[in-house]
């Protein structure tokens, strides 16, 4: 028994729709309507071409989940999702859509900040009285404390049950934030993720995909695929004591690595004022258990235009899938 696992960053529209960003891009390929045709047409082959396709999203939006909810409902699929964003990025969020005829055993939604802010617990301020209030204000300001900035961060993991032909399995989605300055605060977040998800499936198998927002050669790729990985450490918190310890033996692997031998060439390209011709891995099918990849979905090696979104790419990351076979 198989399920066909599949993970796409479709760019929020209010992203998408600004040429003056996107300035490579030829502007009718940046408008909803046109990205939305081409979006649908990718996920509907995957629901057709393969039996108990499991679609997850990232950057979902409020302009195009009426659309989302309405296409899928028409495949007889229902979606779950999470929008946490705010008006500056309508509401963008996650989802996992399943086929109506799988039996979905639970279901789990978790903001990442809300479970550090569960675990934190403030600090109390010792304050040296030879030190002015207005220097403790300064010191505070030139170093913010990680754990702080990881705590607000609305980002949520979306992590479902469910069980095809008799067999269990978990599903999990996650759009890591886009912190690579910072990488102690985006090794907290992934740290966490990758817990919670030995934590909810009682270490159970399970697939987490994704955009991560960080490529092979990064700390984040490592710590999650490297038992026992010590080449980065979690940064302390000044402010809270953080009851909370990486479990560096609970490593996961990536069905593109498992099934190819290395990640694909790049999943996410795009040319930017911030970032000019960025081209990386960035999106991860990462699996724990007993689960064989039988096959990937194939990837180009290189970019086929100046810029994504382009006429045949929606957006600026590409679509991902692979195919797992159920112990």
């Amino acid at each position: 028994m198989t399920v066909r696992v599949v993970s796409y960053n479709i760019l929020v529209p209010i992203y998408a729709d600004r040429p003056e960003i996107y300035s490579k891009c030829r502007p009718e390929f940046l408008k909803t309507d046109y990205r939305w045709n081409l979006i649908r047409f990718q996920l509907e082959q995957e629901v057709q071409r393969h039996e108990n396709t499991i679609i997850c999203l990232q950057e979902l939006s409020l302009t195009l989940l009426p659309a989302l909810e309405l296409v899928f409902r028409q495949w007889n699929y229902t979606l779950f999702h999470h929008l946490y964003g705010g008006r500056y990025n309508d509401c963008m969020g996650i989802g996992i859509a399943i086929p109506a005829s799988m039996k979905l055993n639970s279901l789990s939604i978790i903001r990442i900040g809300d479970f550090i802010h569960s675990i934190s617990k403030p600090r109390e301020k010792l304050e040296n009285l030879l030190t002015s209030e207005c220097d403790m204000r300064e010191q505070q300001d030139d170093m913010p404390d990680p754990w702080e900035t990881a705590m607000a961060r609305v980002n949520a993991l979306i992590c479902i049950q469910v069980t095809i032909n008799n067999k269990s399995i978990y599903i999990g989605t996650y759009h890591m934030p886009c912190l690579y300055t910072e990488p102690g605060i985006m090794l907290i977040h992934s740290s966490i993720v990758k817990d919670l998800m030995f934590h909810l499936t009682g270490g159970q198998d399970f697939i987490l995909a994704g955009d991560f927002n960080f490529d092979p050669a990064d700390i984040c790729y490592k710590a999650l695929t490297e038992k026992n990985y010590d080449g980065y450490q979690i940064p302390e918190s000044s402010a809270y004591e953080i009851s909370y310890r990486r479990n560096a033996e609970q490593v996961l692997k990536s069905a593109y690595r498992e099934k190819n031998g290395v990640e694909p060439t790049y999943t996410d390209f795009a040319h930017t004022p911030n970032c000019p011709d960025y081209c990386a891995t960035l999106d991860y099918i990462f699996f724990h258990g007993h689960l064989t990849i039988e096959n990937v979905l194939e990837l180009p090696d290189h970019p086929s235009s100046e810029s994504y979104p382009d006429e045949t790419h929606p957006s600026d990351h590409i679509m991902i899938a692979a195919t797992i076979r159920l112990p």
